[in-house]
C-alpha cells in the first residue's frame, strides 16, 4: 500500500496582502458614509432630546399651574442654558419650585469622567442637575415666561415660535457664526 502525501498549500504572502489591501480600500470607500450616518443619528437624538425638553416643560406647567424657573419667577422671556439651575428643577432634584420633586425630565448619565468631558446625557448629583448634547455642549433654551403663547426665534429670526418652551443646540459643528446650519437640532423649525 503506497501512501500519498497531500500537498497542504496555504495563502502566499501575496495573496494575504491583495485580500487586506482590498480589505482596506472597501473601507475606505465605506468610511465616509458611515461616518455621516453616525452624524445623522447623534443629531435625530439631539432633536429628540429638545422635544422631550418642550414635553417636560408642558407636563410641569400642567402640575403646577406655572413654567419651571429657577431663583426668583421670570417675568419676561428668558434665553437659558441646560446646565443652569432650570435642569435641577425639571430633573425633581429641587423642592422649592418642584415641590413634590416630580421627574419630568430623566436622561441617562453622561458619556464622560468629569464635567469637562461630558457628553449625551444627564448628570444629576446633589442638589444639581446638568444636561450635555452629543457634542459636549449645554442646550440652549427659551422659556415663554410672559405667557403670550410664542418666543423670539434664536438666531436673530424676524419671526416668533408658538411655544411655551424651545430647545436648540449648535450641533456638530458647534460653530456660533454659522448659527443657521441645517445641522442644529431643535424642536422647532
Amino acid at each position: 500500500m503506497k501512501l500519498h502525501k497531500k500537498n497542504k498549500r496555504g495563502f502566499t504572502l501575496i495573496e494575504l496582502l491583495v485580500v487586506i489591501a482590498i480589505i482596506a480600500i472597501l473601507a475606505a470607500l465605506g468610511m465616509p458614509a458611515i461616518l455621516a450616518q453616525l452624524k445623522k443619528a447623534k443629531i435625530a437624538k439631539a432633536q429628540g432630546i429638545c422635544t422631550s425638553f418642550e414635553i417636560a416643560v408642558n407636563n410641569f406647567e400642567s402640575e403646577y399651574n406655572y413654567l419651571p424657573y429657577s431663583g426668583s419667577a421670570p417675568t419676561a422671556d428668558a434665553e437659558l442654558r441646560s446646565d443652569s439651575d432650570i435642569m435641577t428643577v425639571l430633573a425633581g432634584v429641587e423642592d422649592e419650585i418642584n415641590s413634590k420633586q416630580i421627574k419630568f425630565f430623566e436622561l441617562g448619565e453622561p458619556k464622560g469622567s468629569n464635567e469637562s468631558s461630558y457628553k449625551d446625557g444627564m448628570h444629576v448629583e446633589a442638589g444639581s442637575a446638568k444636561l450635555y448634547d452629543p457634542w459636549g455642549e449645554p442646550y440652549y433654551i427659551t422659556i415663554d415666561y410672559d405667557y403670550d403663547g410664542e418666543v423670539e426665534r434664536p438666531y436673530g429670526g424676524t419671526d416668533s415660535i408658538r411655544k411655551k418652551a424651545i430647545c436648540w443646540s449648535h450641533g456638530p459643528d458647534v460653530n456660533e457664526s454659522n448659527r443657521k446650519d441645517n445641522d442644529n437640532p431643535s424642536n422647532f423649525d
